[in-house]
């Protein structure tokens, strides 16, 4: 689901918010993106909703089909009709069968496998005693009439933009009990799905699958047939109804026999289709790419298909994605919710990051590769809103696990989601595992429910790499880094101390790669370091004098910087300090053999020296660096005295070339050792 829906608004070209009637529509060539939050552009917000059930006895069944035949139009939210659902018995003899339904809606009859059966409404749940109790693995078939005011997961709204009523459902997170009787189970996909929609003769009534019939009655009532045989989610179940016309494309990803076919219903107004048919199109490119990068389209048998609504976004209900409009994030973003989000569901909305986080994140490769100029200003937008929850996780705590707002956080659940992939694709440093790691996640848990840990498993399993602390910080853990850089240069040698501070106290450390820039004039040399303390040294060989250092210069990592400063130092104008032997086998003694700022140090010339050295009583830090600017040494030795030998022991070293920094007030020197 996309409730931000204006990520890609441009000055210069034709992905522009404006009226619905004036929107034309490409893959974006030029410009600058420019973008609004959903709030901000149709001052909708979402409504607290209550906790999912948590009664025991709905782990009691497996759905294995539901069937809807209910009547609607697109005057009113009132719903009539009956739902048959199909299940299997798997814990415990089933003596007692509860189904969720909103307390508005009035149930009328019910039969169990043919039976008429006495049954409570009792406020959002059915109670059907069974009468003899069911063993595990029986199967039971519920049939229940119902009928009546529909809660908010069925509504009737105006288009406005075109003047078109609609009736339309959404159910997710928790509104499918608003108008039909359902088990809300995230953890329990129906195998398959009849949804038959009885509405007046000239409307269009629209769901997921195929039309596999359209029956006309005699009465002006049509009857519109859909029905899917892919496991589906109780929240991807969908209808809506309108003055619909239909607009049909196909893709061919390559390696399939067979094209993918795009149902797609725009309202029967003047205009209405020949404003969107230029973006509808471009859903051709995004799903060969998808198919490319995540595998098949996973209901290719089917469709995949769009229709307008009102509602101010997009819901992927699974095979039929209702659309505000059609720009091209919106349809990316929805279109990769058939990988992540339906095919492969969160296994609770504690990780919704599986839905929403991989479903933005397949939007920007859809940009990345069909619009790559726009990508720098894509990821720069997520990055910033994810930074505007400094205290903020992708894992939605237990504790908000029944909020709406909380759970479909843009700048969390979508944006920080979505840096967290980009993250892990940095630290694999390898575009072919990475994409390996997304397909064999989805192949693992097909058509099936997901957590963040589990994909962590996939990862760790593909990538022969450890993820635990990653996850520690970034899934778990709370807010991002800032690095407060500070860096000198002597001659061909800069050495770079970075402080990272985090913006949230909960996570205190971030241990990760991060990537600095070294500008110099006529070019810059990009190095990358691993940061495993709130404060490290590195040192680098430059044979340019550097002029400036960027932090993340391709914004990989979430991260804020509080400053980049040089620190100008002063150069011993001799060799103060002696190290050998040089080579060694990691071994190395040094002594003082100059004079420390011409014998003297900051204070009066006329205060008394200390005996028997006055101001050569000093502080001396040894830092020791590899050719990669780690740090593999660092000490203080305090009261430092001239001509004294002092020892460096740094233990199994790799052979090779090694830099010790001597520093001292405000001066430095650097010596190049040999390791062997």
């Amino acid at each position: 689901m996309m409730r931000i829906i204006a990520p890609f608004v441009f000055l210069s070209v034709l992905f522009q918010l404006v009226p619905s009637s004036k929107v034309t529509a490409q893959i974006p060539v030029s410009g600058n993106p420019v973008y609004k939050p959903f709030s901000e552009v149709h001052g909708k917000v979402l409504k607290s909703l209550p906790m999912l059930n948590s009664n025991p006895l709905l782990k009691d069944y497996d759905v294995k089909f539901y069937k809807l035949d209910v009547q609607a139009d697109n005057e009113s939210d009132h719903i009539h009709g009956n739902v048959t659902m199909l299940a299997r018995v798997q814990h415990n003899p089933l003596s007692t069968l509860v189904v969720e339904l909103t307390s508005s809606l009035v149930v009328k009859r019910v039969l169990v496998d043919g039976n008429e059966k006495q049954f409570s409404h009792e406020g959002e749940e059915i109670i059907i005693p069974l009468g003899n109790p069911l063993d595990t693995g029986a199967m039971v078939m519920t049939q229940i009439f119902y009928g009546g005011q529909t809660g908010e997961g069925m509504v009737t709204e105006t288009d406005e933009d075109w003047d078109m009523p609609v009736t339309y459902t959404k159910s997710e997170p928790f509104y499918s009990k608003d108008w039909f009787p359902s088990k809300m189970n995230l953890d329990d996909k129906a195998d398959s799905v009849h949804i038959f929609i009885t509405t007046d003769y000239g409307l269009k009534a629209v769901s997921n699958g195929i039309l596999t019939g359209t029956t006309y009655f005699p009465n002006g009532k049509v009857r519109h047939e859909w029905k899917s045989s892919y496991p589906i989610a109780f929240y991807l179940i969908s209808f809506a109804v309108a003055d619909y016309i239909e607009y049909n494309i196909e893709a061919r990803p390559a390696g399939l026999s067979h094209p993918i076919f795009i149902q797609n219903f725009l309202y029967d107004r003047p205009g209405c289709l020949d404003t969107y048919r230029d973006q509808i199109n471009v859903t051709i490119p995004i799903m060969e790419l998808y198919c490319d990068l995540f595998d098949a389209y996973p209901f290719r048998k089917e469709k995949y298909g769009h229709y307008l609504w009102p509602w101010g976004g997009g819901m992927e209900h699974q095979t039929m994605t209702g659309m505000a409009n059609f720009e091209f994030y919106l349809v990316a973003h929805e279109l990769g919710h058939s990988w992540f989000g339906n095919y492969v569901t969160c296994a609770t909305w504690q990780d919704i990051w599986i839905n929403e986080g991989f479903a933005t994140y397949a939007g920007y490769l859809a940009t990345e590769n069909l619009g790559p100029e726009y990508a720098d200003g894509e990821r720069a937008y997520r990055f910033e809103s994810a930074m505007r929850e400094p205290d903020g996780s992708v894992y939605i705590p237990a504790e908000e696990a029944d909020d709406p707002s909380r759970i479909f956080s843009g700048n969390l659940s979508y944006n920080k989601g979505m840096a967290l992939i980009h993250m892990i694709r940095f630290e694999l440093q390898d575009d072919e595992v990475f994409f390996r790691t997304l397909r064999n996640f989805v192949s693992r848990y097909a058509n099936d429910v997901a957590t963040g840990l589990d994909f962590k498993e996939v990862l760790e399993e593909t990538s022969g790499m450890d993820f635990t602390g990653f996850f520690n910080q970034w899934y778990f853990g709370a807010g991002y880094p800032i690095y407060e850089i500070t860096w000198e240069q002597q001659d061909q040698t800069v050495i770079l101390q970075s402080v990272q501070t985090t913006s949230s106290a909960l996570t205190t450390l971030f241990r990760m790669p991060v990537e600095y820039r070294l500008f110099y004039p006529g070019g810059d040399t990009t190095v990358r370091v691993y940061q495993l303390a709130n404060e490290e040294s590195y040192i680098f060989n430059v044979p340019h004098p550097v002029d400036s250092i960027q932090v993340d210069p391709d914004n990989w990592i979430l991260n804020g910087v509080a400053g980049v400063q040089e620190t100008p130092q002063k150069k011993s104008r001799s060799e103060v300090f002696s190290i050998y032997p040089n080579p060694s086998n990691g071994s190395f003694t040094f002594k003082l053999v100059g004079e420390l700022e011409e014998g003297r140090s900051e204070r009066s010339l006329a205060e008394p020296l200390e005996e028997p050295y006055g101001n050569l009583f000093r502080d001396i830090t040894v830092e020791v660096y590899n050719v990669t600017g780690q740090s593999v040494y660092s000490r203080r030795y305090e009261g430092f005295l001239p001509y004294q030998t002092y020892s460096i022991e740094m233990g199994d070293l790799t052979g090779g070339i090694y830099f010790v920094r001597f520093g001292y007030e405000n001066s430095v020197e650097i010596k190049k050792i040999i390791v062997e």
